[in-house]
């Protein structure tokens, strides 16, 4: 499907989801954001172009924490429908955004394969999750499979589907552009810059209270990732997210060879950049081997750099045996990501009980989501309308409340 027959089918999923408010507030509201991220950036560009005067506060600097290690798999593939129609919604933001903003989506599409009977079923069962949409996934022959992408040699074929709505970037890259573009709607950017507290009078938000000094402010939007219970802590929300750690080779540059995501038998992963690197991985998590032990209880780097250097290695053969004209690359380096991954695996946005100018916006697939947590957040703390779509996501369904001082 091309980019053109994608934009106009998608249109009727999204025909408002874009459109900038038709009024501004004569003055404007001092939002604070916290985290540099791909959501955060999104939406502090959103609330910017909107009119609303926004700090963004990092602990960091910008994308370096989820957004960073992520994959960056623009997809719709979940089982749940509604949150399906979500990630839609966002996908064509997406397309809306690439080019005004120079983001450099490569919208290649996805592969995903098998070569025996167990694995197959896992590929039909991942092509059924797009049926009843408006673009399905389609089903390849070993012969079709070759004609769409020849760089691939993907072995004997027990089943193969092909999703061409499907599209990767560079997160760092993405988050930079969409804060240069809040920058120039007059947001302000301030890294390295941690939150220490929350101050309230009669239960409305004033201040920020940071280790660069105190920021008035009438809302705050948490976008900070796996620091998110931390800081929602301050406002007597209690939160948990599940520990979620994940791993990426990252190799040396190469001539281009796909533009793909491919998803091949095994768990491995992998895409090439716009720079020609490869990146990919084999395990959504590290496995449990005594090895990882301390890795998959808290956030924290590999143990050695052999173990790292092991993994890259390991990880980038694996690529090789599909890809030929990778043979002669070198892996240049291994990242260790940690995921703010809700427990219930579904995003968690809206206003926190009981401090409801305290705002959320948490999520695994943040990459994905940017674009459209960005534009119904805008809204919604801009009290333009409350949005439906974010109905099953609230925090109110994490009711763990704490008093608030």
């Amino acid at each position: 499907m091309r980019r053109r027959q994608f934009l106009t089918g998608i249109a009727g999923i999204t025909a408002c989801g874009l459109s900038l408010p038709a009024f501004a507030r004569r003055a404007p509201l001092k939002v604070g954001i916290v985290g540099g991220g791909i959501v955060g950036a999104s939406i502090a560009l959103h609330l910017a172009e909107a009119g609303a005067d926004v700090v963004l506060f990092e602990k960091t600097a910008p994308a370096s924490g989820a957004t960073r290690n992520s994959f960056a798999w623009l997809n719709a593939f979940v089982a749940d429908r509604h949150y399906q129609a979500l990630r839609l919604r966002s996908l064509a933001a997406y397309h809306a955004l690439d080019v005004p903003l120079g983001l450099g989506i490569i919208w290649g599409g996805y592969l995903n394969w098998a070569r025996d009977a167990a694995e197959a079923q896992i590929v039909r069962a991942n092509a059924a999750q797009l049926d009843g949409t408006r673009f399905p996934a389609r089903m390849l022959s070993a012969a079709e499979f070759a004609a769409l992408d020849s760089a691939i040699e993907p072995g004997p074929i027990a089943a193969a589907l092909f999703s061409s709505i499907d599209g990767h970037l560079d997160p760092v890259w993405a988050t930079e552009r969409f804060l240069r573009r809040a920058r120039q709607h007059g947001a302000h950017t301030v890294y390295p810059c941690e939150l220490q507290g929350l101050r309230f009078h009669q239960g409305r938000l004033t201040t920020a209270l940071t280790s660069t000094g105190e920021i008035p402010l009438e809302r705050l939007v948490v976008a900070a990732g796996v620091d998110t219970p931390r800081i929602l802590a301050m406002a007597g929300f209690e939160l948990q997210l599940r520990h979620a750690p994940g791993f990426l080779m990252h190799s040396m540059s190469l001539p281009a060879l796909t533009n793909r995501i491919c998803d091949g038998p095994g768990g491995v992963e992998f895409k090439q950049m716009a720079d020609g690197t490869l990146v990919g991985g084999d395990s959504p998590e590290p496995p449990d081997l005594p090895v990882h032990a301390a890795i998959r209880e808290r956030a924290m780097d590999f143990p050695d750099e052999a173990l790292r250097a092991w993994h890259g290695t390991r990880v980038l053969d694996k690529i090789k045996a599909f890809l030929p004209g990778a043979q002669a690359v070198a892996l240049d380096h291994v990242t260790l990501g940690f995921r703010p991954m809700p427990t219930d695996a579904l995003p968690i946005v809206g206003a926190v009980p009981g401090a409801t100018d305290v705002y959320v916006a948490v999520t695994h697939s943040g990459v994905t989501l940017a674009p459209i947590l960005g534009d119904y957040v805008r809204r919604e703390v801009l009290g333009e309308q409350k949005v439906d779509a974010l109905t099953p996501y609230r925090p109110g369904r994490f009711m763990a409340v704490l008093r608030k001082s």
